[in-house]
């Protein structure tokens, strides 16, 4: 018997080298974007349990983003996170 490395190689939310089985989800949030704001019915959430991917989606989710022209925000929650983003989306 031959023993296979696992893939899996918990970062943390670093991005993997590619972002496997979740193009369906890219492909329906690139069309709510496509859609533009305000779109009835759509609505991206990403939930789950720990190291599923949630970190990495939300990077993929960005970048469709800013290749559609949309103005994205990234921001880690802390104390400061309500004064912090509204500075940022002030500049």
């Amino acid at each position: 018997m031959h023993d296979i490395d696992n893939p899996f190689r918990p970062t943390a939310g670093a991005t993997p080298p590619e972002v496997i089985g979740r193009s369906g989800l890219l492909d329906e949030f690139e069309y709510g974007l496509r859609l533009g704001s305000g779109a009835p019915g759509l609505l991206s959430i990403f939930t789950g349990a720990r190291g599923i991917g949630k970190t990495v989606m939300l990077g993929a989710a960005h970048d469709v983003a800013l290749e559609h022209g949309w103005a994205v925000v990234a921001e880690t929650a802390t104390g400061t996170f309500r004064a912090g983003s509204a500075k940022k989306c002030a500049d």
